[in-house]
């Protein structure tokens, strides 16, 4: 395949791991609250040991596929004049992922065995891992605000979708203070299924007008004549 190929490959990217995060949430299922006890939560594992660790590979292959998407929108960013805001959106990605890989990899602990050994640090573990996805936020803000930014200024992406971005941005930020205990407002809550689902539309969106960019990009690049 040539370059043009694999650029359009890698800014589909986004839409691949879109994909596979839904199908991981629907895995995964609907998560103990944060205000119930540990033996709820140590249910809740031990019972989808199994669908849970599927559901966090499904999740590593989607940050794959969304790397090479990320990569691919760093990369335009720099072609239109935006280098500074291309490496604080791909800081921004890399802070966002390690610590959700964090949040992961501690879901996977608890399904993994601790959960069946009853162990005191059940609840600890589980409420590390969703102030982690809520402290995330905060840090994926920047990849947002960034690409929004770009957008407005060089008109790279359509200017309504920087806004768009913008918008999304500062949701993120007001998603990172999902800190009450019970309720619409906490970690398990209502404002942290909003705050994923406009991730997900962020992430959707991009790469479908990231794609469109590209292919319009080759179509319009003239043929080389040949050789006489």
């Amino acid at each position: 395949m040539d370059k043009a190929t694999w650029d359009k490959l890698a800014a589909a990217g986004g839409i691949v791991g879109v994909v596979l995060f839904i199908v991981a949430g629907i895995l995964y299922g609907s998560p103990p609250g944060v205000d119930e006890d540990a033996q709820s939560v140590a249910d809740f594992f031990s019972d989808n040991r199994d669908t849970v660790l599927t559901a966090v590979f499904l999740q590593g292959l989607g940050v794959l596929a969304i790397l090479w998407f990320v990569s691919a929108l760093v990369h335009t960013m720099r072609e239109e004049g935006e280098g500074r805001l291309a490496t604080a959106a791909f800081g921004s990605f890399l802070l966002a992922f390690s610590i959700g890989g964090m949040a992961a990899i501690t879901r996977s602990t608890l399904a993994y065995s601790i959960a069946d050994e009853g162990s005191d640090l059940v609840l600890p573990l589980y409420h590390l891992s969703v102030v982690f996805d809520v402290f995330v936020n905060v840090l994926g803000a920047g990849l947002f605000l960034a690409v929004g930014g770009a957008t407005l200024r060089t008109g790279f992406l359509a200017r309504w979708w920087g806004w768009f971005s913008v918008a999304a941005g500062l949701w993120l930020i007001v998603g990172a203070t999902a800190w009450a205990r019970d309720g619409f407002w906490s970690p398990t809550g209502g404002v942290s299924w909003l705050t994923f689902i406009v991730f997900l539309v962020w992430m959707l969106g991009t790469s479908i007008l990231l794609t469109m960019k590209m292919r319009t990009a080759t179509a319009s690049t003239p043929t080389a004549a040949p050789a006489t």
